[in-house]
């Protein structure tokens, strides 16, 4: 998996380079994305709640752009209860993805994107016992891949308005969580 990856990042690195030669900041886009997350793989997840996102990118072919995401997912609260206490979870994640965006020839899909990133996955407890429930609490810094499909008009245009449907895998110790969301993206 590692040679994959390694292999990945090398061919980037050299399309990229000529492209760098001579940048030109005109040629540089960002978007800005405000929606909806759900975290799945986690017993009795909340069922979501406020995702908002940023990026930019730069063009490293004529259908390919290099970019970064930055995001917060506030994921929803989880009750849990043991004999007389009684708990609250937090979720949340923060992430920070280098994404490849790819501009297929496909109807209504303007923009396919992949990449790999830094997770900060937390489930932060609330609780008069809190000892009760320490197994519980989640505060991991982890690696994982990201996936998205950004529907919007072909037509070139200084902003555009999109939705992005988006998939997140973390790997964690323990059980993996995946996030589903989607937004409401501004493209400049």
């Amino acid at each position: 998996m590692r040679r994959l990856w390694a292999g990945i990042v090398i061919g980037l690195v050299l399309s990229v380079s000529p492209a760098l030669a001579g940048p030109h900041l005109d040629e540089l886009r960002g978007h800005l994305g405000v929606g909806y997350a759900s975290l799945r793989g986690v017993d009795e997840a909340p069922s979501g709640s406020l995702s908002v996102s940023a990026g930019l990118d730069y063009p490293i072919g004529h259908t390919l752009r290099l970019g970064t995401d930055v995001g917060y997912d506030l994921l929803g609260t989880r009750t849990v209860d043991r004999g007389s206490l009684v708990a609250e979870l937090d979720y949340s994640v923060f992430e920070a993805l280098a994404l490849v965006h790819w501009f297929p020839a496909i109807p209504l899909v303007q923009r396919i994107s992949f990449g790999m990133g830094v997770f900060n996955a937390r489930a932060d407890l609330s609780s008069s016992g809190a000892a009760a429930f320490s197994d519980l609490a989640v505060e991991q810094t982890t690696r994982g891949i990201g996936f998205q499909a950004t529907l919007m008009q072909h037509k070139p245009s200084p902003v555009r308005v999109g939705v992005e449907v988006g998939w997140r895998q973390m790997y964690m110790r323990g059980d993996d969580w995946s996030l589903v969301n989607a937004r409401l993206a501004i493209h400049y």
